[in-house]
């Protein structure tokens, strides 16, 4: 296993701290340079900066700040640092410069997800918990409205959907409400924040989310649907990331909640965690849409079996999960790293599929090489690693 740590190590560091290219302030200060994880990239005649501030940025970059907590490794510290200081002014009172993440507004649940590593910075520097606070406030008050004059906890929030925002957000209804990556792309910056204020009346609410998916997305195959309005209303897909997304919630939640919220969160995990491991194939991987063969259309997919192996080994860590799963991830992450982890870089991630009604989620040409989807889960697999060998 020392062998397929390092291979992974050093993976990691020559993309990011090691690496000649993805400079973090360079990057996100200039309209024409991306980071090489970023497939999406901005689109330079219509908002050039519209993705620096990016769920798949966030999530590289939390990634690496598990990996910090573990090792206090300053050069680390340093990069996650330089990436968030050139998204904020340099006032005292630090705000996001909007022209850089502009879309934070407006555009859905996605915004949210690096404002968790704005909460878990302010351990160390309490000026990031002020811009943090702001986007708290954007998403609970009920009497505040944000720049773009929205009040998103009225507008995009539904209580016959256990009180969870909407994915996307805009001036008409999408057409599934909910999807699993929203999930996770609030709720744990929620909690976090919540907890930092002691706001229990919020983490009343993060819990009565967590309960209606867990129930009404729920099929009986033990799988989640990606997205839906309600369990009669859903998107007809099993699609292996947004399972892994709603894992990696729950077990980022749950260490924040209070103790007497957990017996339901245990159960809702394990549910979950069985289901999915019925599908596992003999290497520890998952397909793209997990409940059907490997082909060439659906691959062995890296994103959401790194979302797994995360999910299941913070489980068993915190004491969540039983331990005779540990070892279905153990295998996963060894297969990910001798399997796709090749010189060309971490291979067979799955670009990004619709929860709209209409199938993309099998297109050979959407497998892509060190797409930030999968980088950043297989950083957080690989610190969950770390956090295994060093007991």
């Amino acid at each position: 296993m020392d062998e397929i740590l390092l291979k992974a190590k050093k993976y990691i560091e020559n993309l990011t701290i090691d690496s000649a290219v993805n400079l973090p302030a360079d990057i996100v200060r200039a309209s024409d340079r991306f980071f090489t994880w970023d497939h999406e990239k901005r689109s330079i005649a219509k908002d050039p900066y519209l993705f620096d501030y990016s769920y798949y940025n966030g999530v590289v970059f939390e990634g690496l700040f598990d990996i910090f907590e573990q090792t206090k490794d300053k050069k680390i510290f340093s990069y996650v640092k330089e990436y968030l200081d050139a998204l904020l002014t340099e006032n005292e009172e630090p705000e996001l410069i909007f022209e850089r993440a502009g879309y934070v507004d407006d555009h859905g649940a996605d915004c949210y997800k690096t404002a968790n590593l704005l909460v878990r910075m302010g351990k160390y520097e309490k000026r990031y918990l002020k811009v943090a606070e702001r986007l708290y406030r954007d998403l609970t008050d009920p009497t505040h409205r944000n720049r773009k004059g929205r009040v998103n906890r009225l507008e995009y929030c539904d209580t016959d959907m256990g009180g969870n925002y909407w994915h996307l957000w805009s001036n008409s209804v999408p057409k599934y409400k909910l999807w699993l990556d929203g999930l996770y792309m609030i709720q744990p910056f929620l909690a976090s924040y919540a907890k930092e204020i002691s706001d229990r009346q919020e983490m009343e609410r993060i819990q009565k989310r967590l309960d209606w998916v867990s129930t009404e997305l729920l099929s009986s195959s033990g799988l989640y649907y990606h997205a839906g309005n309600s369990a009669f209303d859903v998107c007809p897909y099993f699609w292996l990331r947004a399972m892994g997304w709603y894992g990696m919630a729950m077990v980022d939640v749950m260490p924040l909640l209070p103790k007497s919220y957990l017996p339901a969160r245990k159960k809702a995990l394990d549910l979950f965690v069985l289901g999915m491991l019925r599908y596992q194939h003999s290497n520890g991987m998952w397909t793209n849409l997990v409940d059907l063969p490997i082909s060439d259309a659906n691959r062995l997919e890296t994103s959401g079996t790194s979302m797994m192996v995360y999910t299941i080994l913070k489980g068993v860590r915190l004491g969540y999960l039983n331990a005779q799963y540990r070892e279905k991830a153990v295998l996963a992450f060894r297969s990910m790293v001798t399997e796709k982890l090749t010189d060309i870089g971490l291979q067979d991630i799955y670009f990004k599929a619709s929860a709209n009604g209409f199938d993309n989620y099998q297109n050979p040409q959407d497998y892509l090489t060190d797409e930030g989807k999968g980088v950043g889960p297989f950083i957080m697999a690989y610190s969950e690693m770390l956090l295994l060998k060093s007991r």
